[in-house]
C-alpha cells in the first residue's frame, strides 16, 4: 500500500487537529468552571487559539500546493511541538498529556510512512526530556506554582522515570505501529491486486461473451431480456437498449411458451434444452434460429444462445435438390434409350407413309402434327438427357462480358425479342472468370429467353456484369440478368430450379434446371428475386480464380 494521499492526508490532519483542540478546549473550560483545574486557564486557550491559527495556515498551503508529502510530514513535526507546549502549560512532570504524542507516532506511521513512526518518538522523546530537565533545573519557570520546600531527589527520580516511560511507550508504539502500517500496506496492495486482476477479468469475460459467434440472450424469471451481445444484437437488428425488457413471447415466434421452456430445462438431464423457432425482426422479417437454453447461477433466470440457421437451410434444400437430380440422373439413363429409339421408328414410319400414301387434307396435317410432336418429344429427351447427363467441364479464362454481350446479340435476331428493349453490360472493365464457356453461354441464354418469353408485351432486358468487393471470402464475378416481366409468385419462387416445374402453357421445365446446374458445377451460386407484376431478378456468383 503506498502512502496515503498527500492532499487528503493534510486536510484530514487539519480536520481532527481541529477536532481535538475543540475537545481539548471544552474539557477545560468544564473543569475551570467546576473550580478543579490545577494549572491556569488563560495559557492553555491561547495555545488551542495558536493551534486553529496553524490549522488555518496549514490550510491555505495545502491548497496552494495539492498533495504535498512534506506539508503532512511538517503538520506531524509541528503537532508535536505543540503536545509539548501543552505538557509544559499542564504541569509538566505533572501533565496527563504525554499519550497525545503516542496519537502523533500513529498518524505519522498510517498517513506518511512506517519508517517514520521512529523519526517523529525520537523527537517527542528528545522534546519531552528536555522540557522535563529544563523544569528540573529551573531553566524555564514551572507554570504550576509548588507549596513549600522542594525535594530535588524526588523531582529528580520523577523525571528519570518519566523521560524512561516515554522512551518505551514511544518506541513500543512506534514499533507495533510500524509492524501494523506495514500489514496494513500489504494488504491493501493484495486488495488493489485482487481488484485489478477482478476488473481484467470482468474485461475478458466481457470480450469473450461480446466475440463470440453465437448470440446471447439472457432472460430473468418473467421472460424479459436482460443482457445483450453484439452477435444478437446484429442478428435481431436492434440495440442492446431495444432489446433489453422485450419478452420471450415478442422475439421467438415458433417457441414454446416460456413457462414451458423453463419447465422443459428443468426437467432435462443436463439441465440444458434445445429448440428451434423464427427470430422476429423490426423490419418484418424473421429468420430461423436454433437455440440452447440453460439455467443462470442461482436461478436468476436463463441464458440463451442461438445460432441463425438460414445457411443450414439452404444447404438442406440444396441437398434435397442435388438428391432429386441424382435420381431423375438414374432415371434418365434407361428412359432416353427407352423413349427415344420407338420415337425414332414412329417418326420414320409417318414420314415413309408421307412419302408413299401422298395423303391430302386432314390426313396429311394428322402426319404433320405427328412429325412435329415426335420432334418436340426428342428435344424434351435431349435436355433432359443433357441436364441429367452433364459434360466435363474445360476451363478457360472467359471474359464474361464479352460472352453475355455475344448471347445479347444473338437475343436481338430472335423471334419475339424485338419487342423487349436491351441494355448491355457495362464494357468499360474487363472482368475474366475460369469458367467452361459453353456451358456457361448455355446458361446465359436460357436466363435471357425465359428473361423474354416473361414480356409477352414487351419490356426491358438489363444484364450486368461486375466484381463486387470480396466480403471476407474469395473474390467472385456477379452476372445478373433482369427482366420487367410479368415475375414469379411466391409459391412458385422455391421451386424454380426443380427439374420440369414451369408455368408455361409449352415449356418443359428444365431450362433454369439445366442454368442451376451449371452454375453449380463451376462451384457458384444462383439467386433469384421476383416480384409479380414487376419482374425477376437472377444473379449468378462465380468464382474468379481457379476451382
Amino acid at each position: 500500500m503506498p502512502a496515503v494521499d498527500g492532499g487528503a492526508g493534510a486536510r484530514g490532519l487539519i480536520v481532527a487537529r481541529a477536532g481535538l483542540a475543540a475537545v481539548l478546549a471544552g474539557s477545560v473550560v468544564a473543569a475551570y468552571a467546576a473550580g478543579r483545574l490545577p494549572f491556569p486557564v488563560q495559557p492553555v486557550l491561547a495555545l488551542v487559539a495558536a493551534t486553529y491559527g496553524l490549522s488555518a495556515l496549514y490550510l491555505v498551503l495545502a491548497r496552494r500546493a495539492p498533495g504535498s508529502r512534506r506539508l503532512v510530514e511538517v503538520q506531524i513535526y509541528g503537532d508535536v511541538v505543540l503536545e509539548t507546549a501543552l505538557i509544559y502549560l499542564t504541569g509538566g512532570p505533572h501533565s496527563v498529556f504525554p499519550l497525545l504524542y503516542l496519537v502523533s507516532i500513529l498518524t505519522a506511521s498510517i498517513v506518511v510512512a512506517p519508517a517514520q513512526s521512529f523519526r517523529v518518538a525520537t523527537t517527542a522523546v528528545l522534546l519531552h526530556g528536555l522540557l522535563l530537565w529544563a523544569q528540573f533545573y529551573r531553566w524555564i519557570p514551572p507554570i504550576v506554582g509548588e507549596a513549600g520546600p522542594r525535594n530535588l531527589g524526588m523531582e529528580g527520580s520523577l523525571a528519570i522515570l518519566l523521560i524512561s516511560g516515554n522512551v518505551c511507550a514511544s518506541f513500543i508504539v512506534a514499533y507495533l505501529a510500524s509492524h501494523l502500517a506495514g500489514r496494513l500496506r500489504q494488504v491493501h496492495g493484495e486488495a488493489r491486486r485482487s481488484e485489478a486482476s477482478l476488473a481484467a477479468l470482468q474485461v475478458l469475460h466481457e470480450d469473450i461473451v461480446q466475440s463470440v459467434a453465437s448470440g446471447l440472450l439472457t432472460f430473468d424469471r418473467q421472460g424479459r431480456v436482460t443482457s445483450v451481445n453484439r452477435t444478437a444484437e446484429t442478428l435481431c437488428l436492434r440495440a442492446a437498449a431495444d432489446l433489453r425488457g422485450t419478452t420471450w413471447d415478442a422475439l421467438l415466434a415458433g417457441a414454446p411458451p416460456f413457462a414451458t421452456a423453463w419447465a422443459t430445462v428443468e426437467r432435462a438431464s443436463a439441465r440444458r434444452a434445445r429448440f428451434e423457432a423464427d427470430l422476429l425482426r423490426p423490419d418484418g422479417t424473421a429468420i430461423p434460429i436454433g437455440m440452447s437454453v440453460s439455467f443462470l447461477r442461482r436461478g436468476r433466470g436463463v441464458i440463451c444462445s442461438f445460432q441463425d440457421l438460414t445457411e443450414i437451410r439452404r444447404m438442406e434444400q440444396r441437398v434435397r435438390h442435388a438428391d432429386r437430380l441424382a435420381a431423375l440422373g438414374r432415371m434418365a439413363a434407361g428412359l432416353a434409350h427407352e423413349i427415344r429409339n420407338p420415337i425414332g421408328a414412329i417418326r420414320g414410319s409417318v414420314e415413309v407413309l408421307r412419302e408413299s400414301l401422298e395423303p391430302r387434307d386432314d390426313d396429311r396435317r394428322l402426319m404433320d402434327i405427328v412429325l412435329r410432336e415426335s420432334d418436340r418429344l426428342d428435344a424434351i429427351i435431349h435436355e433432359f438427357l443433357q441436364f441429367s447427363r452433364p459434360p466435363r467441364l474445360v476451363r478457360v479464362p472467359t471474359d464474361l462480358g464479352a460472352l453475355a454481350d455475344e448471347i445479347l446479340l444473338m437475343l436481338e435476331h430472335q423471334q419475339g425479342a424485338p419487342r423487349v428493349r436491351i441494355a448491355r453490360p457495362d464494357r468499360e472493365a474487363t472482368i475474366k472468370a475460369q469458367v467452361d464457356p459453353s456451358q456457361m453461354r448455355q446458361a446465359l441464354w436460357n436466363l435471357c429467353l425465359n428473361a423474354v418469353q416473361a414480356m409477352p408485351d414487351g419490356g426491358e432486358l438489363r444484364v450486368g456484369v461486375r466484381a463486387p468487393a470480396p466480403a471476407g471470402g474469395p473474390p467472385v464475378a456477379e452476372v445478373v440478368v433482369e427482366d420487367t416481366g410479368i415475375g414469379i409468385g411466391e409459391a412458385a419462387l422455391p421451386h424454380v430450379f426443380e427439374p420440369f416445374y414451369t408455368t408455361k402453357t409449352r415449356g418443359t421445365g428444365l431450362g433454369l434446371s439445366i442454368v442451376h446446374r451449371i452454375v453449380e458445377d463451376h462451384g457458384g451460386e444462383i439467386r433469384v428475386e421476383s416480384q409479380p407484376g414487376a419482374g425477376s431478378r437472377f444473379t449468378l456468383l462465380l468464382p474468379i480464380g481457379e476451382v
